[in-house]
């Protein structure tokens, strides 16, 4: 997403766009395939871009949903994502705080934000998803999804690799 630095007025430049799966391609994070994180729709982006003097100001949020495997019952989960945008853009010329991270740089007279929405969009996805917080989960010895039934397994399964341990006395 390029904006002209002359396409901002002295009211700012109000953005609302819609972008395709297809523009995330390149992010790892977001993978085919059953087993891993998907886009379940568009990315709604929402901006209100400023300048003063040489100085860009963009806020606003992206909104779009994943639909990703729960990490205890493997069932599929839709989540919404609405990330909030914060960023300030001064001209590469100006020396930047390498700590602030809602600082960047632009070249020439406009800025490309592309790169900034896609890390903001990798951030922002989970690293686990849990379908709800009561889940339990798979049973560890046949599998069984534990939020549909119940399975005849025993409670107390021990990992036979620690039955030596057991028999220590300490």
């Amino acid at each position: 997403m390029k904006i002209s630095l002359s396409d901002i007025r002295d009211e700012g430049l109000h953005i609302h766009a819609q972008m395709s799966p297809g523009w995330l391609d390149n992010i790892p994070e977001l993978k085919t395939g059953e087993d891993y994180t998907r886009l379940a729709s568009g990315i709604d982006v929402d901006l209100v871009v400023t300048k003063a003097l040489r100085e860009v100001t963009v806020l606003g949020n992206l909104a779009f949903s994943i639909e990703a495997p729960c990490s205890r019952c493997l069932e599929t989960v839709r989540l919404d994502i609405k990330p909030e945008i914060r960023l300030m853009l001064s001209p590469a010329d100006k020396v930047k705080d390498v700590d602030d991270v809602d600082h960047e740089t632009y070249r020439g007279d406009g800025v490309d934000l592309d790169d900034y929405l896609r890390g903001l969009i990798a951030v922002s996805l989970p690293v686990k998803v849990v379908c709800g917080e009561d889940c339990k989960g798979l049973c560890p010895k046949c599998g069984a999804n534990l939020n549909r039934e119940t399975c005849g397994c025993e409670k107390e399964w021990q990992d036979p690799r620690f039955a030596v341990l057991k028999k220590l006395k300490i």
